[in-house]
């Protein structure tokens, strides 16, 4: 798994590539909250080259969502495949990141 990070009009971009698994969360964790949080600024993920998301991968973006939360911000998701949406959608995660 990779993440790569962007500015767009003041928003916090961040690119996921590969498997949102238990053995690469761990490796992109925390690049994507050490970038993410402190801006304190919205930030949206692009989930389009997502093929997996495990349960730490949903904990990762949980995570993040509450803590740019509780600084006034938001994060919202888009791009994801079927599969990796059939997750999201049945986790209710998004419920909670748009």
């Amino acid at each position: 798994m990779d993440v790569q990070f962007s500015e767009v009009g003041g928003v916090t971009k961040a690119v996921f590539e590969g498997r949102m698994d238990s053995t690469s969360v761990g490796n992109v964790e925390s690049r994507f909250i050490e970038h993410v949080v402190p801006r304190q600024r919205p930030a949206i993920v692009d989930m389009t080259a997502v093929t997996f998301v495990a349960s730490l991968g949903i904990r990762m973006l949980l995570g993040t969502a509450r803590a740019l939360a509780r600084e006034g911000s938001r994060l919202a998701m888009y791009g994801a495949n079927g599969e990796v949406l059939e997750v999201i959608e049945t986790t209710s995660l998004s419920e909670i990141i748009p």
